[in-house]
């Protein structure tokens, strides 16, 4: 049975988000917009990797893919992206999306890959029932010099903490994930931590990079 950590009591388990993530994986791309995700956030995320052509990049929490288009284009024909999503319904688009699109180095898989020049966590880190663990193995399978990303939606900071708790009241209802999600502890025992905020301060990315080997 899944159980949740105690400081994030809103989470539910990863067997709950993945049967409400497959009801919804067909409609996903209609309702994405009524979840603010946009593809300036998406495009930030990638940015923040600083990939380059021939690296490999993991994105947990792949969902349909509709971060592939951008991973794709970052890594180009020679590198590879590879999507984790303990959802089979998500999954199942997305592998969708890959053959429409005739991707030939965009894999899917239901576990971790080794050698990574990069990891983004895809609006997950914030729906994990224990995202420390899934943080310290990505980092494990990090090449030196290269990103942990997180892009995800909060509402842990900013100035218009007041006006926006009636969204946040809504997210902790209808969302799977934490409405108050903090990152940013976890990813400061790894290193210097670089965080970027738009649209309201709703959205976030934060990278941390790995040290350069000795």
């Amino acid at each position: 049975m899944d159980t949740l950590p105690e400081d994030h009591p809103t989470r539910r388990s990863q067997s709950a988000n993945a049967k409400r993530y497959d009801r919804i994986a067909r409609f996903y791309s209609t309702l994405e917009p009524l979840y603010l995700i946009f593809p300036p956030a998406r495009r930030k995320a990638v940015a923040a990797l600083g990939l380059k052509p021939g690296d490999t990049v993991l994105e947990i929490g792949a969902g349909t893919g509709r971060n592939f288009p951008y991973l794709v284009e970052a890594v180009g024909l020679s590198g590879t992206v590879i999507g984790v999503d303990a959802s089979k319904g998500m999954l199942a688009e997305a592998r969708k999306l890959i053959e429409r699109r005739g991707w030939s180095n965009v894999q899917l898989l239901h576990q971790d890959a080794p050698q990574l020049n990069g990891v983004l966590f895809s609006l997950s880190y914030s729906v994990l029932p224990e995202p420390r663990p899934a943080l310290a193995r990505a980092w494990e399978r990090l090449r030196p010099s290269s990103r942990v990303v997180v892009m995800d939606m909060g509402l842990t900071q900013g100035g218009l903490y007041r006006l926006l708790a009636p969204i946040a009241r809504l997210l902790i209802k209808f969302a799977p994930g934490d409405a108050y999600s903090d990152p940013w502890g976890d990813l400061a025992g790894y290193g210097t931590v670089e965080t970027k905020r738009f649209l309201a301060g709703i959205f976030y990315v934060s990278s941390v990079a790995k040290p350069p080997a000795a």
